[in-house]
Order: C-alpha cells, then structure tokens, then sequence
C-alpha cells in the first residue's frame, strides 16, 4: 500500500472519528437540557404550591376571625344572661358597660374579618388563575422533553450507526497502520491527523522545517509533526480522497 493510499484510508478514517467525536459531544448536552426542564418543571409546580398555601393561610386567617368573633358573640349572650339576672341597677349597668365593650372589639374584629376575606379572594383567585397558566406550561414542557427525549434517541441511533460504520472501516486498515493511528489518537485527544496550511501544523500551529514540508509533498512516507506528533497531511488529499468499497 503506497504512502498515498494509507492516507487515504487514514483521512476517512480521521473524518469518521471526527463525526462520532462531534455527535458523542452533542450527546453530552442532552442530560443538561432534560434536567434544565426537570429543574423548570420543579419551580413552577413550586410557584403553584406557594400560591396555595398564600390562599390557604388567608382562609385559616379567616376562619380564626370567624371564630373570634363566635366567641365574643357567646360573651354577649352570657353578659345578657347576667344582666336580666342582676340584683342591683349598679350590677346591671356594670353588665351592660360589659356587653358594649364587647359589641366593640366585634365590630373591630368583623372589620378584620372583612379585610381577611377580601385577602383570601384574592389569592383564591391568584391561585386558580395561576393553575391555568401551569397547566399550560407543564403541557409545553411535557413537549419539549418528548422533542428533546426524541432527538436523543436519534441521535444515539446515529453514533450507533456511525461506529458500526467506523468499526468495519477500520478492520479494512492494515493492522500496524490501524495501531499507529490509534495510538496517536490516543495520546492527542483523539485526532491523529493534522491539517497542513501554509507549512504550518492546523493542530499545534508550529511552523515545519522545509526539510519536513518536503518530506510531505514528497509522499515517499507517512510525515508527523515534530511538536505534536500527529500525522500530517495537505488540504487538497482530503479533498480527493476516495477510498475503494
């Protein structure tokens, strides 16, 4: 195999390595992005949630006035009981000063009462109101964890894919090729292969010696780069490759 073809299998090779390497990538944002939605979907139920126990905390408010005011309604019939009951005008217009300091504190406490009631309309209604719109939302966000779910899947079915392709390319290579290759790929984060521009490495962007560049135009063996050891090749070879089936 001339030094022409092994770099022909090699740069298909290096293409398919980058696919797999670019979609195992975007693979990686797809837990971040289910677990945005899971995150949102906690904070708006949790918003609903607050809003409820807003609404709830006005109808206990409510219901404590209401029973305020039970109490100091019994007071009175008690405090009218004694009244009739008295022994003495003194007893009974000490009873009857008892019963409107009691007519009082009601006539406060209803409008308390009324203020509480008014409060607790409101946050029922801020609160169904509310219900509504997380409907709405959790709806949309069941759709786009079903989109995002979905793409996943594909996804995953395209590396599946891409490396049962990659596999059966790769066991076409003669096997010490097939060895250097990975090895390079191994030790420089998965990329054997570097692109030559203008004499200069496209990996670690070093300048070649001449000697180097004419080592490469001249095909006569597989050239690496002095700094970073990656295989070197020239921009219109990859443009050409075409590997037989």
């Amino acid at each position: 195999m001339t030094t022409a073809e092994q770099l022909q299998w090699l740069i298909q090779l290096h293409r398919l390595d980058a696919q797999l390497a670019e979609y195992l990538q975007r693979l990686q944002a797809y837990p971040r992005r289910l677990q945005e939605l899971q995150t949102l979907r906690q904070k708006i139920r949790q918003d609903l949630e607050t809003a409820h126990q807003a609404w709830r905390a006005t109808r206990q408010k409510r219901e404590e006035k209401e029973l305020q005011v039970a109490k100091l309604e019994q007071q009175i019939e008690h405090l009218q009981s004694a009244a009739r009951q008295a022994k003495s005008n003194r007893e009974y217009a000490e009873t009857l000063l008892k019963i409107e300091d009691v007519r009082h504190r009601i006539r406060q406490m209803e409008d308390e009462l009324l203020e509480w009631m008014e409060k607790e309309d409101k946050a029922l209604q801020a609160w169904k109101a509310l219900e509504k719109e997380v409907q709405a939302q959790l709806q949309d966000l069941d759709r786009q964890v079903a989109r995002v779910q979905q793409e996943q899947r594909d996804l995953e079915a395209q590396v599946q894919r891409l490396r049962t392709e990659r596999d059966a390319f790769a066991q076409r290579l003669p096997r010490a090729l097939l060895q250097t290759y990975e090895r390079i790929a191994q030790n420089r984060g998965g990329t054997a292969l570097a692109e030559v521009r203008d004499q200069v490495c496209g990996a670690c962007h070093v300048q070649l010696r001449p000697r180097l560049y004419q080592s490469l135009l001249t095909m006569e063996d597989l050239v690496v780069c002095e700094n970073c050891q990656r295989i070197l090749f020239l921009p219109e070879w990859a443009s050409s490759v075409t590997v037989a089936e």
